[in-house]
């Protein structure tokens, strides 16, 4: 396996993991969707480093040849960085629209609520 085939599942396994627990709290109404991109956004470089030692690691027990020096490792993780991090933009901006959208069809509601029980 190449480091790209490595730095594809790695990076793709991250994003389901924690966009599904992002969603899974949302939809059970223990934790906003923006709260959980913050979270997500604090793990990036948490992530990103893992993969990164584990690459190195690896490179420096198996490396076969001469001339390779790994750096591909290290640039596939800065890549794997920056998509988690847009990645945790969107959830917070889509976590954000959402928090505006419910609020206004609660305020609404209310609105109604209290337009229909003056007119009794």
């Amino acid at each position: 396996m190449s480091v790209d085939d490595v730095f594809l599942m790695v990076t793709i396994l991250s994003i389901v993991i924690c966009d599904g627990i992002a969603v899974y709290l949302y939809l059970k109404k223990r934790f906003p969707l923006w709260g959980s991109a913050i979270i997500i956004a604090l793990l990036v470089p948490v992530i990103a480093y893992s993969f990164v030692e584990i690459g190195i690691d690896y490179f420096e027990n198996n490396n076969t040849d001469p001339d390779y020096s790994g750096v591909e490792v290290g640039i596939a993780g800065a890549f794997m960085a920056f998509v988690l991090a847009i990645n945790a933009i969107i959830i917070f901006v889509i976590g954000i629209i959402l928090n505006v959208s419910t609020f206004i069809k609660n305020k609404k509601k209310h609105k109604n609520k209290t337009h229909n029980s003056l007119n009794l």
